[in-house]
């Protein structure tokens, strides 16, 4: 039987809407499981966050029966995607640091988790112990992996765990999951917005290990 996977593509940028760098890892991801993980069989959804009005949270608790947001129905999509399946991953670049629509999907999931845990400590998320493996990225060289691994990976690992889900690292050097950077960046005359080149063989190299650990937690 298959399994489904969850990819989310947290890229906002609307220019790159159909190739930014987190859709396309995204697809590297699916390529991975797809020619390594064939024994999975897993069906692999792209979900761009881009595709989604999210709206902030204005913590009125009326979550607390429904399990959904009362006033979101696009976080209530994305969350039915998410709890439907068996694993998920989560591809997503620094911005300041972390893009709002990642930051309003935690800010709603950690208030839902929060409520219903201070009514029953044993009380277990939508998302309980699904692995997920994070992927973060951004406009710099390799050079800068190490900040993204601490202003970007981390973060999203420690708030991804607060609600439950089994976060999946890489190795003992990369706990909270995989980051990449860019091959070179350049400013073309006739647009708003820079030019940006990667090594899309040596980026899929570096997150296959992560991928096969999601897929290796989820059998």
């Amino acid at each position: 039987m298959a399994v489904r996977i969850v990819c989310l593509s947290a890229s906002n940028i609307e220019v790159n809407r159909t190739h930014s760098a987190s859709t396309h890892a995204c697809a590297l991801v699916r390529e991975i499981l797809d020619e390594q993980s064939r024994d999975l069989q897993a069906e692999v959804e792209i979900v761009p966050l881009l595709d989604y009005e999210l709206r902030p949270c204005r913590m009125c608790g009326k979550c607390f029966d429904t399990g959904q947001c009362a006033r979101d129905p696009a976080f209530n999509q994305v969350l039915a995607k998410m709890t439907a399946a068996d694993g998920l991953f989560l591809v997503c670049p620094h911005y300041a640091p972390i893009p709002s629509k990642v930051m309003i999907l935690l800010e709603k999931l950690e208030e839902m988790a929060f409520l219903k845990s201070c009514a029953d400590q044993n009380f277990h998320s939508s998302l309980f112990g699904k692995p997920m493996g994070i992927i973060a990225h951004g406009g710099q060289p390799e050079a800068a992996l190490p900040y993204y691994k601490t202003a970007l990976l981390e973060p999203l690992a420690n708030a991804f765990r607060a609600v439950q889900v089994k976060v999946i690292g890489m190795n003992e050097q990369w706990p909270d999951g995989a980051a990449f950077g860019i091959k070179s960046i350049t400013m073309p005359q006739d647009s708003l917005f820079v030019q940006i080149e990667h090594d899309w063989k040596a980026i899929r190299s570096q997150i296959t290990p992560l991928v096969l650990n999601v897929a290796k937690a989820i059998r």
